[in-house]
């Protein structure tokens, strides 16, 4: 069998006789950036359904409850006069954050004491406690500042303006570089993608190389030679793969900022990678079933050890060690930060970490499939 009819029988198999190899390398990233995209679309998290407990009845009380009614984090579903009854809402989810404010609100204001408002937060779900907790203290700051100068003003017959600048002379300035809107689409989508263009990848691999072995046709066939056009061929079909990504990103409005420069090596570095690992598993198990049970048990732990959603930064040394050996520790992080500031400073060093990586998992996988190649299945 020639060069040439190694390469057309395995884009026949991928394209004809076994479709879902093509589906999978093309079909499962795409599947997972449209979904989330949609899911994510809008971004942040806005308009959290919150109720506030009003037990002063004041015209203080009322202008904190406007100040929480303009924010866009907060959505007032409810106003109360009873405790209890501000967390019953909360039990029964019509409410995830509850403001209370004391009796004796007001009157602690106008003797010049200090009072306390209650901010209470369903930390069930982290996403919401750290929106609303961010947003309640800006809320809160901002109507103690504006307190603060109008009694200053009432007193000393002053500028309330001006007052309010003496009373708080600095103020913050936020400056949120790459993502400033801290959208989650532009943070997770584009991980979520690569994680399912990797058991894409692992699953097209697998179902060629498991293929093969049973394939009684074969017998015979020089097996470095199938092996080398396969990984060739499934090599393009994967950078493909990985343009079609950034296609559907773009349309998706998700910043490309990287240089084809940065991401071509990084990507073609990660495609070696996962083929050689894909090749090595698939080579290890007897049966595909066995191996896609495999690949399946193995996406959750590599997104998660691939540092995407909790930092590398933060794992301590026996793990940071562990999740080095997973290939989606070296490009998921990286790919987000090309995306969305347009360099990576380790790019070559995650670069050559793959390639390391990639080598290893080869020479094995390449071992253990020659080997079975002049077994047979067994």
């Amino acid at each position: 069998m020639s060069l040439l009819q190694c390469i057309g029988r395995e884009l026949t198999n991928a394209f004809v006789h076994d479709a879902r190899r093509a589906i999978f390398l093309f079909g499962a990233a795409a599947a997972y950036l449209i979904l989330f995209g949609i899911l994510y679309y809008p971004g942040v998290v806005k308009d959290i359904p919150t109720v506030i407990c009003d037990e002063s009845h004041t015209a203080y009380s009322r202008a904190l409850t406007k100040h929480f009614t303009d924010t866009d984090s907060f959505s007032v579903v409810r106003v109360v006069s009873d405790e209890e009854e501000a967390r019953q809402m909360m039990r029964e989810k019509q409410a995830y954050t509850a403001v209370l404010i004391p009796q004796d609100f007001a009157k602690q204001i106008l003797t010049g004491q200090s009072s306390q408002v209650l901010v209470m937060m369903n930390g069930a779900n982290i996403i919401t406690t750290n929106i609303s907790s961010t947003a309640a203290s800006d809320v809160i700051n901002a109507f103690n500042d504006r307190v603060a100068a109008r009694q200053a003003a009432l007193r000393t017959s002053g500028d309330e303006g001006m007052l309010g600048r003496r009373i708080s002379p600095v103020h913050t300035s936020l400056r949120v570089l790459n993502n400033p809107t801290q959208s989650y689409m532009m943070f997770f989508v584009l991980g979520l993608a690569l994680a399912a263009m990797q058991q894409g990848i692992f699953l097209s691999i697998g179902a060629a190389v498991q293929g093969d072995i049973h394939d009684k046709k074969l017998k015979g066939s020089p097996p470095w030679t199938i092996l080398a056009v396969k990984l060739g061929v499934y090599w393009v079909l994967t950078m493909l793969s990985f343009c079609f990504i950034c296609f559907l990103a773009y349309v998706l409005g998700i910043p490309n900022r990287a240089s084809a420069s940065s991401l071509v090596p990084l990507s073609a570095a990660f495609a070696y990678t996962a083929l050689s690992l894909g090749l090595m598993g698939a080579a290890v198990f007897r049966t595909e079933l066995q191996f896609v049970r495999a690949s399946v048990m193995y996406t959750v732990p590599a997104f998660i050890f691939g540092g995407y959603t909790w930092p590398m930064e933060a794992m301590d040394p026996v793990t940071q060690m562990i999740a080095s050996l997973f290939p989606m520790a070296w490009l998921s992080n990286a790919v987000r930060k090309l995306f969305l500031s347009g360099h990576f400073a380790l790019l070559q060093r995650n670069v050559c970490a793959l390639l390391i990586l990639g080598t290893i998992f080869l020479v094995i996988g390449s071992l253990l499939f020659c080997r079975r190649m002049k077994n047979g299945a067994r």
